[in-house]
């Protein structure tokens, strides 16, 4: 176990020769790292002032813990775990790590596509509880294989976190929560996120981004957005329930690619908008599925890809159960999301979020 220490001042470098970009920064190395450990754990550690990621568990690393550490002003990223290339060998698989209770911020200062969390091609994963903030690219990301192709991402599990202030208009195409590839069994949960803004397109909350599988997202309040509260590119069969999804600056729900397969389902779930549409991008094929949500728009003009309620109603054949009402914030102008008694969202069965 490492407990109590800080690790801090490390220098940071760009080879000649080689690129020093690329998405998530994951050339950079890291100040802390391990391979092949297994049940370690760093407890009420610091890592500060350090020039490329914070701590990277790599290549055979499982088991192991970090707990109530602070990892921040960092020259790209914070945890990093698992690798881009998936494992070989089964000894060589990184999986089952947890991070918890730790705060995270004030990165990418030298290569501003760091990431707070980032996972990789690993699985069994467990981040709860953390607070990560001050990033200029997505806050988490889960999954490295781009399409349907295969992946040792899968079964992760993010909930309880506080992830704000990401993006900071710096980067664009990013979230809070950003996934790639098919990742069954991974769920996002109870997750409070906000001010997500990105450089121009892409501050979103929830991205599941190229080929995003089999993925849960339930209970998670985001509001403040600049593009959306969730977006997804192309995914399959992702399920999205009882999420508040709130005060966007441009569409709330994007679906961007159509295919031939169900994108995802939307049930129970509350998006309140003051400023853009309610949806954005493309629902012309009908392949996804929506229901018992509550819609609402401050301006009263509560439309779904520029239809009126009952007439998209009666063309998708979706929202059959679906409410287009005022939510009955306690006080939406101060970001408070909790539902009055009264609330119509109660009525279909939503459950308050305990933020």
């Amino acid at each position: 176990r490492f407990e109590g220490l800080s690790f801090a001042h490390s220098d940071w470098s760009i080879a000649r020769d080689k690129p020093a970009d690329g998405q998530a920064a994951t050339f950079a190395g890291a100040a802390v790292s391990a391979s092949g450990a297994r049940r370690c754990a760093f407890e009420r550690c610091e890592i500060a002032h350090v020039g490329q990621h914070g701590l990277w568990l790599g290549r055979g690393c499982q088991e192991n813990r970090v707990e109530q550490c602070e990892i921040h002003d960092l020259g790209a990223g914070g945890i990093y775990i698992g690798e881009p290339a998936r494992a070989t060998v089964p000894a060589a698989a990184c999986a089952r790590n947890r991070v918890h209770n730790c705060f995270i911020h004030d990165g990418g200062h030298v290569f501003a596509a760091g990431i707070g969390v980032w996972i990789g091609q690993s699985s069994y994963n467990t981040v709860s509880h953390n607070e990560i903030c001050d990033f200029y690219y997505s806050g988490m990301s889960l999954g490295w294989t781009w399409g349907y192709g295969a992946s040792d991402a899968h079964d992760n599990v993010v909930e309880f976190n506080h992830i704000h202030h990401i993006g900071q208009g710096v980067l664009s195409d990013m979230g809070a929560v950003y996934t790639l590839g098919i990742s069954p069994g991974t769920v996002i949960r109870n997750n409070l996120i906000h001010d997500i803004l990105s450089y121009s397109y892409g501050g979103w909350g929830l991205y599941t981004d190229e080929g995003s599988t089999g993925i849960l997202m339930e209970n998670n309040v985001v509001y403040l957005t600049k593009s959306g509260g969730f977006h997804q590119h192309y995914g399959r069969e992702n399920v999205l329930r009882n999420n508040i999804l709130a005060d966007a600056s441009e569409g709330e729900v994007i679906r961007s690619r159509q295919e031939e397969h169900v994108s995802f389902f939307f049930e129970g779930n509350i998006v309140y908008q003051s400023q853009g549409p309610l949806l954005g991008g493309n629902w012309s094929n009908g392949n996804f599925r929506m229901d018992r949500n509550v819609y609402w728009h401050t301006s009263g003009e509560c439309e779904l890809a520029g239809l009126p309620p009952e007439e998209w109603q009666e063309e998708t054949r979706q929202d059959g159960q679906s409410v287009f009402a005022d939510p009955i914030f306690v006080d939406a102008a101060g970001r408070n999301y909790t539902l009055k008694p009264e609330s119509p969202a109660l009525k279909l069965g939503f459950k308050q979020i305990d933020v």
